[in-house]
């Protein structure tokens, strides 16, 4: 459904194993309970400077992983609108799962990168704007 949710399956399937678990020993329901919301206070920070764009991904102000691409290779960046509709059949029912999002994509020497999905469109555009003043090509 998008990078902005990239955590929920993760968090659900602690929320599912802690339930089963508990069959064996009482105390994995909540440590289940405690991983799947720590996963889900995790945060994106997108940050344009001088040089770089970062996306980090940051656990109450520990940053946990981060990407950074220097702002000189960049040729150009677009937000492209996305849709599109996942169906998938669980317990002999269909259902169907809309994705509408936007891709910040940035065009380099070496290819295309699609570097962050966005929920909305304003979203994306603050980063498209900071990019578009230090210089780097959007349209």
């Amino acid at each position: 459904m998008g990078r902005q949710f990239q955590h929920i399956p993760a968090a659900a399937g602690l929320f599912f194993a802690g339930i089963f678990a508990t069959l064996h020993h009482i105390a994995w329901l909540p440590l289940a309970v405690l991983m799947g919301a720590a996963l889900l206070l995790v945060e994106t920070q997108i940050t344009v400077d001088a040089q770089h764009l970062r996306v980090c991904a940051r656990w109450m102000g520990v940053t946990l992983r981060c990407r950074s691409w220097a702002l000189a290779d960049m040729a150009g960046a677009v937000l492209v609108e996305f849709k599109d509709a996942t169906q998938y059949t669980s317990h002999s029912i269909r259902n169907t799962v809309r994705a509408h999002s936007f891709i910040l994509t940035v065009r380099m020497p070496s290819g295309d990168s699609e570097l962050y999905e966005f929920s909305s469109r304003d979203m994306g555009q603050k980063v498209l704007n900071a990019l578009a003043a230090h210089n780097v090509k959007t349209s």
